[in-house]
């Protein structure tokens, strides 16, 4: 019998983090939890704990009360994550939170020969290069969580040689045929209600301006080693094909499956085999139709704005990342409009020289630099 692959998952208390616990929980003689983590959502940790007994946890907010005994490590704040990385014996790092805050402990693992799955997009956004140069360089696996990038990895079986373009699906979000004035005063609670997908607050409003397409576009040039001119963005309501790729003899390659993170969460947890399931998937007998739209640049400004920063250096990149991240933040605690996200974003990249950059310490001070920036611009957008 195999050993256990053993997985350690930075934001277990998330909608990804869960999916995954999840998955894993069908496969108790396959899988082992050995080391969790969340921001601040302690109860939910304690429930994790008690189902899958890590050996080691880490709390990002330094000073919530951990309200239950635990008998392994505990570590706390954002370095707190990279001692857990230290901590533990695993095999598999799942990096399933938010933000730039598990890039220190993404760049840890790998440098001590762990396999990644990835379904944070800002690590590749703000720091793709030295990421995929890392993991190159080390000979580790960095499998895409997010299901458009798993889509494409799905099709190309990591062979990049004969890709033409790469043609990222959008949900469009909930405003997607919505007219500019209803656009532009959309309150948070509509823009929370997505169609197809449950997902985090963040993500959710990402999807409606368009902004969670552009980022990924950033992570694809990463993940598949190609330029931005060569990925395409298509507005697919139906989340059915979750993305394609065009190669160079004009022939096309999908992955189709029902709109849930489990199909990809699934597909890197057991890579390079696959999980048997009898549960239902897709009935293609009931799928009358696979629409696909022409994104609108203009109506959606943040899609447009990410694929003029692809073109740019990497703190263009790091720029549009925290710009959108404190811009949606600004928006769920109701201060800005939902119009006015992508000018916040905008006017905070016109102040950022494009430079690239080579250190951890770099990146993260520059990442800092524009939160701070942004949140003084942020002023004039207020409501």
């Amino acid at each position: 019998m195999c050993p256990k692959k053993r997985i350690v998952i930075l934001g277990a208390t998330g909608s990804v983090g869960s999916t995954v616990l999840s998955e894993i929980a069908r496969y108790p003689d396959l899988f082992q939890v050995v080391g969790v983590s969340c921001y601040s959502a302690v109860d939910q940790l304690e429930s994790i704990v008690h189902r899958f007994s890590p050996r080691a946890m880490a709390v990002v907010h330094r000073t919530v009360p951990v309200p239950f005994h635990f008998s392994g490590p505990l570590f706390r704040g954002i370095d707190g994550l990279t001692r857990l990385i230290d901590a533990v014996d695993f095999d598999v790092l799942v990096v399933a939170l938010s933000g730039v805050n598990g890039l220190g402990a993404t760049l840890r693992a790998m440098e001590r020969n762990k396999d990644i799955i990835l379904a944070n997009k800002e690590i590749l956004v703000i720091a793709g290069a030295m990421v995929m140069h890392l993991a190159q360089r080390k000979g580790v696996r960095v499998l895409p969580l997010d299901s458009e990038h798993n889509a494409i990895f799905q099709c190309t079986h990591g062979d990049h040689r004969f890709i033409r373009n790469l043609w990222l699906t959008a949900s469009g979000g909930k405003l997607w045929h919505a007219d500019r004035k209803t656009i532009d005063a959309a309150t948070v609670e509509m823009v929370l209600q997505h169609p197809k997908w449950s997902m985090g607050k963040k993500i959710t409003v990402d999807s409606s301006t368009m902004a969670n397409k552009g980022l990924e576009i950033i992570e694809a040039m990463h993940f598949f080693s190609i330029g931005p001119e060569r990925i395409k963005v298509v507005i697919h309501r139906d989340c059915i094909v979750h993305s394609l790729v065009e190669f160079c003899d004009g022939s096309f390659l999908a992955q189709l499956s029902p709109p849930s993170m489990k199909y990809a969460t699934r597909h890197c947890l057991f890579f390079p085999e696959r999980g048997d399931v009898e549960e239902p998937s897709l009935d293609l007998y009931e799928l009358a139709a696979l629409k696909f739209e022409r994104p609108d640049g203009e109506r959606f400004p943040c899609l447009r704005l990410a694929m003029e920063v692809a073109r740019e250096r990497q703190s263009k990149h790091i720029a549009f990342n925290g710009a959108n991240e404190v811009a949606v933040e600004l928006f769920l605690q109701k201060k800005i409009g939902f119009g006015a996200i992508p000018g916040l974003v905008e006017s905070v990249l016109g102040k950022i020289e494009s430079k690239d950059y080579g250190t951890l310490e770099e990146v993260l001070a520059v990442d800092q630099m524009v939160r701070t920036k942004a949140k003084q611009l942020a002023k004039r957008f207020y409501i």
